[in-house]
């Protein structure tokens, strides 16, 4: 699990982040990971090849940067076709339109400063407790309809895989889609090979150190996420082209079909 907090102040930030991992006043029942951003730029940047489950704004960050952060994620929760980031703003403005303003922006919660320490922390939980049952249900929805498993092709000897418009050749280390050769490292080669070979089944984080990294110990996980990030974008995996690389939570992630359904869009 991963959590941002955006806070112009050191000292506000730091109170934040107290809030929410004092171990005398809040309980997390898996490891998280915070990353503390003082700038709004390096936070949208970073938000860009990696997914968090809930991002904090503080209090000191203005209205505009907050609309444009806002924006920014719902942005890029659509195009990455990834799960949906909640959002909670502290602010010093307490009028009821500028709470209404900052929820029709895309905030998931809003809270008032001076705010409260166990009551930050217990509404991010309640969030991404909520956020986990949703993407669960929507997934187990969504994999009741049916759908036509492509059959993987392996040409014995030639080294080449083909699954649905994919190409892999294992010797030259080369993807082709639709007649177009997608340049990848060995290491992206090897981590889209081991997606594709385990189609529709969850692929944990370790498996995936241990295949693609050669190493047991796990890595940053920004580091995977980079990774995931960019084979989304090179592999074009998204429900128009037929397949979807999604977030298995605390586990790590699976590559599924994607048939003739709406996609899912949550608000």
């Amino acid at each position: 699990m991963k959590i941002a907090i955006l806070e112009n102040s050191m000292t506000s930030l730091q109170s934040i982040e107290h809030s929410l991992f004092d171990k005398e006043k809040i309980f997390w029942n898996e490891i998280v990971e915070c990353r503390e951003f003082t700038d709004s730029i390096n936070l949208l940047s970073n938000l860009k090849t990696e997914y968090f489950d809930c991002v904090v704004i503080g209090s000191s960050v203005d209205v505009i940067n907050i609309n444009m952060i806002l924006q920014s994620i719902r942005q890029y929760d659509s195009q990455q076709n990834r799960a949906y980031t909640s959002v909670v703003v502290i602010s010093k403005l307490h009028a009821e339109s500028d709470m209404l303003a900052c929820f029709n922006a895309g905030a998931d919660d809003y809270l008032t400063a001076p705010f409260r320490p166990r009551e930050l922390g217990a509404r991010v939980q309640r969030l991404i407790r909520a956020n986990k049952i949703i993407s669960r249900l929507a997934i187990k929805k969504e994999n009741e309809l049916p759908v036509a498993t492509p059959r993987l092709e392996a040409r014995e000897g030639s080294g080449i895989i083909k699954i649905s418009n994919y190409e892999f050749n294992s010797f030259e280390q080369t993807v082709t889609c639709k007649g177009q050769v997608i340049e990848l490292t060995e290491r992206e080669f090897s981590l889209a090979l081991l997606f594709f070979r385990n189609l529709g089944k969850p692929v944990s984080r370790e498996l995936i150190f241990s295949e693609v990294w050669q190493k047991s110990n796990n890595l940053s996980s920004r580091t995977l996420d980079t990774h995931i990030y960019r084979l989304r974008h090179l592999l074009n995996l998204t429900v128009e082209n037929g397949f979807v690389l999604r977030t298995v939570y605390g586990f790590g992630y699976r590559l599924d079909v994607a048939g003739p359904r709406p996609i899912r869009k949550i608000e």
